[in-house]
């Protein structure tokens, strides 16, 4: 019990705001950072981490 009481106090604590707000700070952070995130841009293939180097050889 202690430790749920313990939890509850430390939940209860917690600075909170209004969802509106919260979603208008996140929308304003996505807008902020859209041009660096490689999940909209994309990744250039010369800039690709994952692209293997390996060329194709037939015998």
């Amino acid at each position: 019990m202690k430790k749920q009481v313990t939890q509850l106090r430390q939940e209860a604590s917690v600075q909170r705001i209004q969802v509106s707000q919260a979603c208008e700070e996140l929308i304003k952070y996505c807008q902020e950072h859209q041009k660096t995130d490689v999940l909209v841009t994309g990744i250039s293939p010369s800039e690709n981490p994952f692209k293997e180097n390996k060329t194709c050889n037939l015998l």
